[in-house]
Parts: C-alpha cells; sequence; structure tokens
C-alpha cells in the first residue's frame, strides 16, 4: 500500500490483496467496481463494467479483502 503511512495521504493499492471499502453486501468472488460514492466501491458482476479486484471474502461490514487485478 504506497501512501499509506501519510497523514492525510491517499492510499494507493497497486497490486496484491488489500482492504477495499465497499458499498453494499459482498459475496467471496465478487468482481469489484468503482462507485459513485467516492472512496468506495461497490460490487459490479457484469461483463461491461471496470472491475479492478475480486473478493477474498463475504462481508456485509463495509470492508472486505479484495486482490487488486
Amino acid at each position: 500500500l504506497m501512501n499509506s503511512e501519510l497523514e492525510g495521504g491517499t492510499t494507493v493499492a497497486l497490486k496484491g490483496r488489500v482492504p477495499v471499502n465497499v458499498v453494499g453486501n459482498v459475496k467471496k468472488g465478487d468482481r469489484i467496481a468503482p462507485s459513485n460514492m467516492a472512496g468506495f466501491a461497490q460490487v459490479d458482476n457484469s461483463k461491461q463494467a471496470w472491475s479492478f479486484a475480486i473478493a477474498l471474502e463475504d462481508s456485509d461490514t463495509g470492508v472486505v479483502e479484495a486482490v487488486i487485478l
């Protein structure tokens, strides 16, 4: 995670397993795509979606561990 130690910096993940803030429920294997809410992603399993990660676990808490594509 780049910039994770900076105060007020934006955390950036380029590759690997990372926590992702999500809106709504997520199931293991769901494709994660950007949402309209800044700083959050959403599940979008459609073929047209620009997904950047795959969920590695189920979650309904707002954070899910995912692998960045």
